[in-house]
């Protein structure tokens, strides 16, 4: 991944969208960073770039845009993370970890995304917008094996990776649904607990996890 364009990612926040029409030349913008592979932007556009807003697009551009903001927020977390290394020290009074409402009965838990990305969004939306900034479902069968394995809670994998929680709402009790980004070392953790042979077969998976939470 090209340093420069980590960095220019690691250091935003989210942006504030201002609603007027985007011009020919942002659809161009926008364009371009749908069609062209993450790692090989130009890390100086993507200001330009979240300053668009979804609402400002056509409507055949608006997911892929989403998709893209959310990508690139969850490659700033991973960026500031492999800077901490191996062994994180979680701050259990951080503000950093964000339970927000979507519509009725749906609610999220990030430390990456913020409401307005998600407005209007229904359950398969949202689920699909996942999907397409690369991050990947886990069942919550492993997530016990998962904390055991890199002494993080629940909270430590929202806050300080890129643990995100969707809630919804079914009848009185609530169903969760679990997701990581591609590239945090917890997918790693996750993998070798849902899949335990491949412990038997290299150094990696040997029992030495990626990533430790200290308390």
């Amino acid at each position: 991944m090209n340093r420069k364009f980590v960095l220019m990612v690691s250091l935003l926040l989210f942006p504030v969208f201002a609603y007027a029409r985007a011009s020919s030349k942002q659809i161009k913008l926008v364009d371009y960073f749908l069609k062209t592979p993450t790692k090989n932007l130009n890390p100086d556009l993507v200001p330009d770039f979240l300053a668009v807003g979804e609402k400002n697009l056509p409507r055949s551009l608006r997911q892929g845009y989403v998709s893209k903001v959310m990508e690139l927020y969850a490659l700033r977390d991973v960026a500031r993370g492999k800077k901490e290394g191996l062994v994180r020290t979680p701050n259990d009074s951080s503000p950093s970890c964000r339970e927000f409402h979507i519509r009725k009965g749906i609610r999220m838990y990030s430390s990456m995304f913020s409401k307005p990305l998600f407005q209007g969004k229904d359950i398969p939306g949202i689920i699909r917008l996942l999907h397409m900034a690369y991050f990947s479902e886990i069942s919550s069968d492993y997530l016990p094996c998962v904390k055991k394995r890199t002494q993080c809670t629940q909270r430590d994998m929202v806050c300080d990776f890129t643990l995100t929680i969707l809630s919804i709402k079914k009848g009185k009790r609530r169903a969760y649904r679990y997701f990581i980004y591609q590239n945090d070392p917890l997918g790693a953790v996750s993998s070798l607990c849902s899949h335990p042979g491949l412990g038997k077969n290299t150094n990696f998976f040997g029992g030495k996890p990626s990533v430790l939470c200290s308390h």
